[in-house]
């Protein structure tokens, strides 16, 4: 392991650990499975931690967790920050910096962190479907027109789009507001779950029978959770899964502005009159995203390519709410 790595499966450890103590039910999902079963544990070239719990664990895990977590971990979600823009949570190690560009005006912890998402029903009935889809979309699409005036300050830009489509310029409403429209689904028990925030379409979409009850499996000699039926999970999200990458292809995930594994995110930020905050600059500063680009250009080069079909998503929203909008 390497030391962001290692930080990462010191908070695997804890989560398993409260996990245990809560009689929750949990699973490895996406890299971290595949790393489990595939490397007995982390991808070598990989710096990600995926968790899942079904929603209601997920739910007592959020309420009862932090009580049970040494002091400088944090659990992070809208809860908890109301500036946090995501419908899952993350546990940072508060003695850490890694800010990542995409976040990096929000005033948010910063440390390194583990991703833990929920679980969600999912009708099996095609209109149920297209009824959840759309809500869905029309609330995707307001919490990214409210992320992106947070995010650049540039209200007055959004000032049309809000009024447009009604939405509310806090982030946690619209959050709240995107959670429930996931939740909502009161039907017959499904037969799929879906990890909707983890947004890979489809891919998220699995039978219920693939999570189980799930199947032991080492990762980096810690006992821990996978999908009960791995294998077609991860043929579904991976394809070929025993097959290795081509080398350029074995890259990581994150994409830090600064990284710092030895000191507090909150040496390297600074809060404004505005409520928004900004990196201090100096010659301390560990990491970039000019020596980004130069010392990993595939992470950059896989930054840019994310950042295009984040906009390219946004956009797709944009047009389909305007379809059920004005009926086009």
């Amino acid at each position: 392991m390497n030391e962001l790595q290692r930080i990462e499966f010191d908070m695997l450890k804890e989560v398993v650990r409260v996990c245990s103590e809560l009689k929750l039910t949990y699973y490895l999902v996406c890299g971290s499975a595949l790393g489990a079963i595939k490397y007995r544990g982390f991808i070598p070239w990989d710096d990600d931690t995926d968790i899942a719990l079904p929603r209601r664990d997920y739910e007592i895990f959020i309420k009862e967790a932090q009580a049970l977590l040494p002091e400088n971990l944090f659990l992070q979600n809208y809860h908890t920050e109301p500036s946090f823009p995501q419908i899952f949570s993350k546990l940072r190690n508060s003695e850490t910096t890694y800010i990542e560009k995409s976040v990096s005006k929000l005033p948010v912890n910063h440390g390194v962190y583990i991703d833990i998402f929920p679980l969600d029903e999912y009708p099996s009935e095609r209109a149920e479907q297209k009824k959840l889809e759309r809500k869905k979309t029309k609330q995707y699409l307001k919490l990214s027109v409210a992320y992106c005036s947070k995010k650049t300050g540039r209200a007055a830009l959004f000032g049309f789009f809000g009024k447009l489509f009604h939405y509310d310029r806090k982030i946690r409403v619209n959050v709240e507001k995107l959670e429930d429209a996931l939740t909502r689904y009161k039907g017959p028990r499904s037969d799929i779950l879906c990890n909707h925030g983890n947004w890979q379409g489809n891919l998220e979409y699995a039978p219920r029978e693939q999570y189980g009850n799930g199947k032991i499996a080492t990762f980096e000699g810690l006992s821990v959770r996978v999908p009960e039926k791995y294998d077609e999970y991860l043929t579904q999200k991976y394809g070929d899964w025993r097959a290795e990458l081509p080398q350029e292809q074995q890259v990581g995930h994150h994409y830090a502005e600064v990284i710092d594994l030895t000191r507090p995110y909150t040496d390297y930020i600074e809060k404004l009159t505005d409520g928004k905050i900004r990196i201090k600059r100096n010659e301390e500063t560990i990491t970039d995203i000019n020596i980004l680009e130069k010392e990993q250009p595939h992470e950059t080069k896989k930054f840019r390519k994310n950042s295009l079909r984040a906009y390219s998503l946004f956009c797709h929203a944009v047009r389909t709410f305007v379809r059920f909008r004005v009926g086009v």
